[in-house]
């Protein structure tokens, strides 16, 4: 036999659960070819995998990496961890509908990309009009890694609605929304996503979602949800499962905070009567790290008499001390936001409470003081350095025990060409953190890795992926497991939005080696995922 790639002397674990063992993989034309405890194969290359862990490619089925790949593909957080595919237009943001200048402008709006970007996407990136055309753009760029790629709720609702307004929908406007729907989903797109405390999803009721979920069950896609945290996390579970149960479609809940056992219980008890649910978490995060313009333009898109002061352009509130101060006066729990790359050891890596009582001044008056003096690199961070929601502390029994329980990074949309402007880290360790949580309460390895490469390929229907086997797309990676790990808190430069897993030694995507004993390679083997097994 024949092969052009031999993986030998691995402990594989082939993703479906079931207990590990030696042996040798063979890989030809992307398609695992054969697989066996010892293959005698004429190889092109031969990779000695002995004392590693080989298993599929993971799949992070939470990420908003939709307009990185417009710029860079090379995709090396992921390729780092292990992973080879992604899900991409979480939240309710995505890339349709209409025109890539009404996706950009929306994103904008949202100050998921700077306004400098924005111009410069409409001016670099190749239009489209719909899913399809977006798709084509993709596949003339190529990629490291597989995408497959969700319709955003509130991108649709948000461009046919005229903006994020507080009502349902007209009959009329339903209809081009459904009309949307259909067509992204008969392009390949793998299904609906809402972002619940977001306008404009946040004004949707219950029963608006249900109308929708019904229209991409006939397609089989699915429903993910970033939850409505405000009515109580059980609760806004609870809708996501009433929506399931109501359709029949698909629901996956995201990013659940493993400080609420008792919601993970609940989406267990669901399955078990026949709902077909599953959830992802972020298994560590700090707060997002803004620089000072980034926060402002936030703070400017999540208030509507703000934005009016900012159409056309970097946003006019900025350019005068009146403006400022009327965008300081909107800042969320500002006393407890920290700064750091301030040029100054006074004020490094504190919190603005702590330095406005140390200078007798009001929290607004410190912050518009910090403005008002060289401000090029002070960053802002929200949420702290460790969030109190993902703190990567050891997780309870039945989270960690919970069979439905997968990995979502939530990796933000990255600036390629700008990537301290707007940060978290952790998320780029995901993977690993999640493995170690899970290994320290007594979870099988074959179950963790279950549980981030077939449970999350049958959720989103990439039948293709997520085993080992025979036939299947030759997704792998090769993992130095003891040593598979992120930085602690005492170990990460908070400074540093770059920082990457260790452990992996190559991750293939598509019979390609795209990571290759630790050394990124610009393969651009990845493939744009519809369901089923089918390349867009």
């Amino acid at each position: 036999m024949g092969c052009e790639l031999l993986i030998k002397n691995g402990f594989i674990i082939d993703g479906s659960g079931n207990p590990g063992f030696y042996g040798d993989l063979a890989v030809g034309e992307g398609k695992i070819i054969a697989i066996s405890p010892k293959l005698e194969c004429e190889a092109e290359r031969t990779i000695d995998a002995l004392g590693l862990m080989v298993c599929p490619g993971f799949i992070d089925p939470h990420v908003h990496e939709e307009l990185t790949v417009l710029t860079n593909g090379k995709f090396e957080e992921f390729l780092r961890q292990g992973v080879t595919t992604t899900i991409n237009g979480n939240c309710g943001h995505s890339i349709t509908p209409y025109s890539s200048d009404n996706i950009y402008e929306y994103m904008a709006q949202k100050g998921l990309i700077s306004r400098e970007t924005k111009e410069r996407y409409k001016r670099t990136i190749p239009a489209w009009t719909n899913f399809s055309g977006y798709i084509n753009v993709i596949k003339n760029k190529g990629s490291n890694i597989n995408m497959g790629f969700l319709l955003g709720h509130g991108t649709l609702r948000w461009s046919v609605m005229g903006g994020s307004k507080n009502r349902k929908p007209t009959i009329d406007e339903e209809k081009i929304i459904v009309q949307l729907i259909e067509e992204g989903l008969e392009q390949g797109a793998l299904g609906i996503s809402t972002g619940l405390t977001y306008s404009p999803s946040k004004f949707a009721e219950t029963e608006e979602l249900i109308k929708l979920s019904k229209i991409a069950k006939k397609y089989d896609g699915i429903y993910t949800s970033h939850i409505r945290n405000y009515s109580g996390i059980l609760e806004a579970v609870q809708e996501v499962i009433r929506i399931g149960e109501a359709t029949g479609i698909r629901v996956q809940v995201s990013h659940l905070t493993p400080n609420s056992p008792v919601a993970f219980d609940e989406i267990l008890i669901a399955r078990k009567r026949g709902v077909e649910i599953a959830v992802d978490t972020i298994p560590k995060s700090s707060g997002h790290f803004k620089r000072w313009d980034r926060l402002l333009q936030f703070t400017v898109s999540a208030s509507s008499k703000l934005f009016d002061l900012a159409r056309n352009g970097s946003p006019e509130a900025f350019e005068t001390p009146e403006g400022r101060q009327k965008i300081v006066n909107k800042l969320r729990s500002k006393e407890k936001l920290l700064i750091i790359n301030t040029a100054d050891p006074r004020l490094e890596n504190r919190i603005l409470k702590e330095i406005a009582f140390e200078r007798k001044l009001a929290v607004d008056d410190l912050i518009l003081t910090l403005l008002e003096k060289d401000r090029d690199k002070l960053t802002f961070c929200q949420g702290g350095l460790n969030r109190p929601d993902f703190p990567g502390t050891p997780y309870e029994d039945n989270v960690a025990n919970n069979p439905l329980v997968m990995v979502g990074s939530d990796r933000i949309f990255g600036e390629t060409d700008d990537p301290y402007a707007w940060y978290e880290l952790f998320r780029q360790g995901a993977f690993p953190i999640f493995f170690g949580l899970c290994r320290q309460k007594g979870v099988d390895l074959e179950e963790i890795v279950r549980r981030v490469t077939s449970l999350p390929a049958h959720q989103f229907r990439l039948t293709d992926r997520g085993v080992l086997a025979k036939g299947k797309a030759a997704d792998i990676t090769i993992i130095d497991i003891e040593n598979f790990g992120y930085p602690s808190n005492e170990e990460i430069d908070y400074t540093n939005p770059l920082t990457m897993a260790s452990g992996v030694k190559y991750t293939i995507v598509n019979g390609k080696v795209a990571l290759d004993d630790g050394k990124i390679k610009d393969v651009r083997a990845g493939q744009l995922l519809a369901k089923y097994g089918r390349i867009l």
